[in-house]
């Protein structure tokens, strides 16, 4: 199966959410002055880039935003102080381009990973939400060997006209004899609680 089979589906992002979603983590500023941030994202169809792009807005400061697909390791590890981090969840979980960055770099990523986020279709509206969203970030933290100060997940988008052949007649499969849903697109993508969670980001 390919490494990025498919987008898992959106769920909505509340403010309440992105509170409960810290886990207990420090809500002090963690972008300071003079600090060079980058956001890394991994996307498929957008949507991930799309909340990158918002979570950097909401900061109010200059972040820059890389794609995993094309990001040289060696050197924008050191070229950059801080690090947020954020990947679409696909059927077998996040990026894995980025999961090896986190590995490879380990050490040095452990120091600057200030924020991780996820786009997913799992809505954590009820325990067993709540238990897949945190198996997504045991996935995601686990290569890095710490959890982040800050963490959020946020709904993302399906556009069946924007799907290659072989993803749409997966996710048809999927739809119709897994979750026994109608095949239909959706966007549940939030950018006022995106902006909100990089807002708390910065300082």
């Amino acid at each position: 199966m390919n490494r990025r089979t498919f987008l898992h589906f959106g769920g909505k992002l509340t403010l309440a959410s992105v509170a409960a979603f810290n886990f207990g983590c420090s809500l002090q500023p963690t972008i300071g002055e003079g600090k060079k941030t980058a956001l890394i994202y991994g996307t498929r169809y957008g949507a991930t880039r799309e909340t990158a792009e918002w979570i950097a807005a909401g900061t109010g400061r200059e972040v820059d935003l890389l794609n995993i697909e094309t990001l040289d390791f060696g050197q924008s590890v050191k070229e950059y102080d801080a690090f947020i981090v954020g990947s679409g969840i696909w059927i077998d979980g996040p990026h894995k381009r980025l999961i090896e960055l986190l590995q490879t770099h380990k050490e040095t990523m452990q120091e600057k990973v200030i924020a991780a986020f996820i786009v997913c279709g799992t809505t954590g509206e009820d325990e067993a939400g709540k238990k897949r969203i945190a198996g997504y970030f045991d996935r995601f933290y686990r290569p890095l060997g710490v959890k982040p100060p800050r963490q959020a997940y946020f709904g993302g988008r399906m556009s069946i006209e924007r799907l290659n052949e072989k993803d749409r007649k997966l996710l048809n499969h999927f739809y119709n004899n897994v979750l026994k849903k109608p095949f239909v697109s959706w966007d549940r993508t939030d950018p006022e609680s995106a902006k909100s969670f990089g807002a708390g980001i910065s300082s």
